[in-house]
């Protein structure tokens, strides 16, 4: 029995392995080599190999024949993609979105909650937009992000300090890394329904963001909007801000959320 239960706890560990292979491939710089996917995961050279061999049996990674580094394989994206084609949110804000951007010379994201974090899912742009995009998987801090004020402010506030006290890096001059001032910030996010950040991430950009709302009156999303600072007035926010509340609205009611239905926002 013991024998067993040591062969499925090895089996297992070998397969978490794998996984957090997929992981470090997924971040920068997307592709590694041998010695240094042994060194970031603490284990020997051959068993990094004995992963890597795994996963291209798998079709889930190939190996550069030139450079020898690993990156990941298209059967990655098609299992990954697995989770937007099954995604009601991203469904519902498809068409939304495309409208908004088309209004606006800006980059429109949708972006999730997901481990304490905004995991941006799609991401629309046309020319003359800002290359300060969110591509499809980044993830980026609450605290310092509109779509991340705009879930932190659907929380408990005892929620929202335990967050900042484990997550609260200052990004520029601009980041809010104070809990009373965050409070404060947050309370204008549910008076306004929407959240505006000013350089508080990225210098020379502001964005937008508005909650996007299930049937069952929680927030399930929220579309953003990024602006260049040099070619968008803060004077202009409320015009913009419309913009996204409207695009949000929009997906709100595909996902089944009735005007009139009360959402539940900043219960603190």
């Amino acid at each position: 029995m013991l024998a067993t239960k040591t062969a499925r706890s090895s089996a297992m560990s070998s397969t978490l392995r794998c996984l957090r292979v997929l992981e470090l491939l997924a971040e920068n710089p997307f592709e590694l080599g041998l010695l240094d996917i042994a060194t970031r995961l603490a284990i020997p050279k051959a068993s990094a190999h004995r992963l890597c061999a795994t996963l291209m049996e798998a079709n889930l990674i190939e190996q550069d024949p030139r450079t020898k580094r690993y990156v990941l394989a298209t059967k990655a994206l098609w299992i990954g993609s697995g989770y937007l084609r099954h995604s009601a949110v991203y469904r519902a804000s498809f068409f939304p979105m495309q409208d908004l951007a088309q209004q606006v010379t800006g980059t429109v994201q949708l972006g999730v909650f997901d481990n304490e974090q905004v995991l941006f899912i799609h991401s629309v742009g046309y020319p003359g937009s800002p290359h300060a995009f969110a591509d499809v998987g980044l993830r980026r801090p609450l605290h310092a992000t509109a779509s991340g004020k705009v879930f932190l402010a659907a929380m408990p506030w005892a929620e929202v300090e335990r967050i900042m006290a484990a997550h609260c890096d200052k990004y520029t001059d601009k980041t809010i890394t104070s809990p009373a001032r965050m409070k404060r910030e947050l309370a204008e996010v549910q008076r306004n329904n929407y959240a505006l950040n000013v350089e508080e991430l990225l210098p020379g950009y502001w964005v937008l963001a508005a909650p996007v709302i299930g049937k069952d009156g929680r927030t399930v999303a929220a579309i953003s909007l990024t602006l260049p600072t040099n070619e968008a007035d803060l004077e202009q926010e409320s015009a913009y801000a419309a913009r996204v509340k409207d695009a949000a609205h929009k997906s709100s009611l595909q996902l089944g959320f009735r005007a009139g239905s009360q959402a539940v926002l900043g219960q603190q």
